[in-house]
Formats: C-alpha cells, structure tokens, sequence
C-alpha cells in the first residue's frame, strides 16, 4: 500500500437492520437505509488529517432467539452467526489491477462489537463510534478550514436559497445552472481520487447530462419538512428530510430504476454556502 492508493468503504446491514453510516460526524450514505443492502464506495473525501471517526447508527434490528438446546445426549450444534450491521474501512493497492490487494484499516460488526450475542437486542436507536488512524494521510477536505455556523433547524435565507436553486435547477431541466450549483462537490471529489477515471469532473458531470436527457418527476420541495443540521463542529450544514426522505428526489417516468436522491452537504467557501456534497 501506498500514499496514493485510495481508501474505500463497505458497508452491510442485514434484513430487518435500518441504520445508517457516518464518518467523521457526515452521512457516508445519506438517508437511512433498510437492510438486506450491501453498499461499497470511495471514502477518501471523507477522511481528514490526524484522527478519524467512524460511527454506525442503528434504529431497527432483527428479532433473534437463542439457540436450542440439544436434544439429550447431543452435543450442542455451534451456533451460525450472522452479523447484523458491519462496516469497514480498507485501502486498495491500484484499484485498476487485478487481482486486488486491500488492507483493512478498521472493521465495526454490532452487536458484537458491544458485547452482546447475536440474539440479544440492545436499547435502540443505537450509536456505536470508534477511533482510527490511517497509515497514509489524506489531504485536507474541502470544509477544513470553514468558519462554524449557528444556525435554526428551518435554516437561513442564505441555506433555504442554496436548496431551492438546485430544486429548480432539476425542476427547469437547466442543466448548466445544476453544473454551477455542483462545482464544487464536483472538485472535491476529483481532488480527493486524482488520477481515478470515475472521479474526474467529465466524467461526474456526464452522469448529471444522461439523467437531464431522460424524462423525469421531480417531488416538490416542501421546505416545512426540511431539517438544517450542524455537523463536523458547524462546519458542515447537513440537509436533509425529517420524513427520512431525501430532500431532492427525482425518477425518470420510462425507467423506474433510474433515479436521483439525495441529501445534501453544504460548508461556507468564499464567502458563501456551496453544496459540496
């Protein structure tokens, strides 16, 4: 492993488990979301310099029982565990060679982690936090250096306008004002896998230009059930539903499969909130 080889992200939550990911107090992916899923990623532009944190938020859990016993004069069969919710952090040596060579950075099974057997159910909602350090540093992430903020939980007219422009931008089909909105979310995330093809600022806005070519819906913005939260010390302003829904949310009409939801981040950057996330 190297400097330059890029850290990911896995996460699974098995069927019954709704929880959700953070790294570094942001939303790795971001809504809740209900198992069975898999999800795996790029987590380089979540990362900062020194210390990390990687925390698992967890609101719902299977029901378990405990084994059996055995029938008299049976050995007890030894018990299949199957982890509810995990997570880990790897680095993967050129991702663009096979086969792959990762390195596990920090891994997260819960309940286990806790203490508890698989069939034991704590007191939710659950949140479970641990520290790491990572062997290569990373660069400093676009909101570092952002002033904290103090701020409703309706937000300001300066955080309702940043939403409601990229809301018309995707309603109005206006392709180059959503480009704008995004640069920034666009640069930071180049910056943060320079050299990664699916990183590159053509490459992210060309997925934005297939979706403005399809025919799609837009749910309306309804600023009553929108929730402006301070995170990563009031650095990052977290936008996002308070139904659990995304606060955009758009499905293409002939391809029901074809969708684009989101929350969204947002820090201070020269001088104004920009959507960074």
């Amino acid at each position: 492993m190297g400097a330059n080889d890029p850290y990911y992200f896995n996460v699974h939550l098995e069927e019954g488990v709704t929880g959700r990911l953070w790294l570094n107090d942001l939303p790795v992916h971001k809504v809740l979301t209900r198992g069975p899923r898999s999800m795996q990623g790029g987590a380089n532009h979540l990362l900062v310099p020194g210390k990390n944190r990687l925390a698992l938020e967890i609101h719902a859990l299977p029901d378990r029982s405990p084994p059996a016993p055995p029938p008299p004069g049976q050995e007890a069969k030894k018990p299949v565990h199957i982890l509810p919710a995990g997570v880990k952090i790897y680095q993967v040596a050129n991702p663009n060679v096979e086969p792959l060579v990762a390195q596990e950075i920090v891994s997260v099974d819960l309940p286990v982690a806790l203490g508890l057997e698989p069939w034991e159910k704590p007191a939710l909602p659950l949140y479970h936090e641990v520290e790491f350090d990572l062997p290569f540093p990373v660069g400093e992430p676009v909101y570092w250096h952002a002033p904290s903020s103090s701020f409703p939980c309706s937000g300001t007219k300066e955080l309702v306008d940043a939403v409601t422009d990229v809301h018309t931008a995707l309603v109005e089909r206006d392709l180059a004002r959503f480009h704008e909105l995004l640069t920034l979310k666009h640069e930071a995330y180049a910056a943060a896998f320079p050299g990664e093809p699916s990183a590159a600022i053509d490459r992210q806005r060309a997925a934005s230009e297939k979706f403005f070519g399809l025919r799609y819906s837009v749910k309306p913005l309804d600023l009553t059930k929108v929730h402006f939260e301070p995170r990563a010390g009031g650095r990052v302003v977290h936008v996002c539903g308070w139904d659990d829904r995304p606060v955009l949310e758009a499905v293409a009409e002939d391809h029901p499969g074809l969708s684009l939801r989101a929350n969204l981040l947002l820090t201070s950057h020269d001088g104004r909130f920009r959507i960074f996330g």
